[in-house]
């Protein structure tokens, strides 16, 4: 089974933190939750974006953690369409965007509506 497509909404980086951790870290820690969105399998940077850059930045692995518990119960009290939903209105600082290539994911702009 293929990884699906690693996507995110928070494209601030502080170089500055990113420098620090990649001089003080030893474990590199990003949470991930693989989610259907419109129909499409993405696995959604959640937590860990300095630690990402950080890893990415001396070369190393980071250690890849499904999400936090908080998350994990707000999935579980919600319908999935519900949820997915959420997720897609969902935004930090920018569009969803692919992590690896930095393109706008273009079935994710518009903002879903609850029916």
């Amino acid at each position: 089974m293929t990884t699906p497509p690693l996507i995110s909404s928070q494209r601030f980086l502080d170089r500055q933190v990113v420098l620090h951790k990649a001089r003080a870290f030893k474990v590199f820690i990003v949470r991930t939750l693989d989610l259907e969105l419109r129909g499409r399998r993405y696995r959604i940077l959640l937590d860990g974006h300095h630690n990402l850059a950080a890893a990415k930045l001396i070369g190393a692995e980071p250690t890849w953690r499904g999400p936090p518990p908080k998350i994990q119960r707000i999935q579980r009290r919600m319908p999935p369409a519900d949820f997915a939903r959420q997720m897609i209105n969902n935004l930090t600082d920018s569009d969803w965007y692919y992590v690896d290539t930095g393109e706008v994911v273009d079935e994710l702009l518009a903002a879903e509506k609850a029916p």
